[in-house]
């Protein structure tokens, strides 16, 4: 029996000798993952490359528009409130007013807003009516081309002529008219014109009356009726200004005002 017994204990010891073995090894298991084996690839971002000379390359082709009123005076028109515009849109200098008579419906005229050429006018020259105010004048038409002509303003055009009366009524602000020498209107319009960088101005035009020999200056400008009646009618319709006149030829005006901002 004593063989037996140590048999069996021989046995038990053995076998948890195994048991803590097999615990030992179980313990060396990592218990982290293990590292990926896979290469991270890093993505370079490539930015455009600015060269010192970039910001001075323009990709733009805009060309920038003429300004096809200039004539009218280097500053910006005054709007009239007479919406013509021409054929690209834009609201023309040359606006018509309205046609009217005198009181007594012997005489036509029309009323025009438009432009004169220079900043300074001068003295008319006395063959064609004395002491009145002489410039050039632009019409514009729908396509925004310019047709200029000689005007006069005012002056010794009725007789008979009474010299205690000044020569040019004309109005500075467009409502109150008042009457000028022929130099004080050169002042007025002048100073005018230079301050707002606009020579835009509004004139009576005489068109045509029944009485056209009433004084020597009447009669000269009565001979130009029919170009009068084209330049009319061109002012309605913005096409059919003439573009050869008689020789002497001139538009004449009884009446000027000045164009102010509202």
């Amino acid at each position: 029996m004593s063989f037996l017994r140590k048999s069996i204990v021989i046995i038990f010891t053995i076998a948890l000798s195994l048991t803590a073995c097999g615990k030992d090894k179980q313990a060396q298991v990592p218990t982290s993952e293990p590292e990926s084996t896979l290469v991270s690839i890093e993505t370079e971002v490539v930015l455009p490359t600015q060269t010192p000379d970039a910001s001075l390359v323009s990709t733009s082709t805009t060309i920038p528009e003429e300004n096809v009123y200039a004539d009218c005076g280097p500053g910006g028109l005054i709007d009239v409130g007479y919406y013509f515009k021409d054929n690209s849109g834009n609201i023309s200098p040359t606006q018509l007013v309205r046609f009217q008579k005198t009181s007594d419906e012997v005489r036509d005229y029309v009323a025009v807003i438009s432009c004169l050429k220079y900043d300074q006018g001068w003295i008319s020259n006395p063959d064609d009516i004395q002491s009145g105010y002489e410039n050039e004048i632009i019409f514009f038409d729908k396509n925004s081309h310019g047709h200029t002509y000689r005007i006069i303003i005012g002056g010794h055009y009725v007789a008979p002529h009474n010299p205690n009366h000044k020569d040019i009524t004309g109005s500075s602000n467009g409502i109150d008219s008042l009457f000028y020498t022929v130099q004080e209107w050169i002042d007025v319009t002048r100073q005018h014109f230079v301050l707002n960088g606009s020579r835009q101005i509004g004139v009576d035009i005489y068109l045509d009356d029944t009485h056209g020999a009433l004084s020597r200056a009447l009669t000269k400008v009565y001979s130009f009726r029919e170009t009068n009646l084209q330049i009319a009618e061109a002012l309605r319709t913005g096409e059919g200004y003439p573009e050869q006149v008689p020789d002497g030829f001139f538009v004449f005006a009884t009446d000027a005002w000045l164009i102010q901002e509202e």
